[in-house]
């Protein structure tokens, strides 16, 4: 299993606002694919899977805030 987790992407930044979400539960997903995007303060970033996989679970939905070190979502390994 590979949880995708948001970094820490800045001092002082502990909060995240989810702004886009490319995968849902059962989708196949390759190393490097783009899996969310996420904005701090001013300025936004693409979160990429490290893994392969297929979605097993998502956490979050489009518009929630979420803590630095929460789970987007979880991989099951091939």
């Amino acid at each position: 299993m590979y949880d995708l987790i948001i970094p820490k992407v800045g001092m002082g930044i502990t909060e995240v606002d989810l702004i886009d979400l490319r995968v849902k539960v059962g989708d196949k997903i390759i190393k490097g694919d783009i899996i969310c995007q996420i904005e701090m303060e001013k300025a936004s970033t693409e979160l990429e899977s490290e893994a392969s996989g297929v979605v097993e679970e998502v956490f979050f939905k489009v518009g929630d805030t979420m803590e630095v070190g929460s789970i987007v979502c979880r991989i099951k390994e091939e």
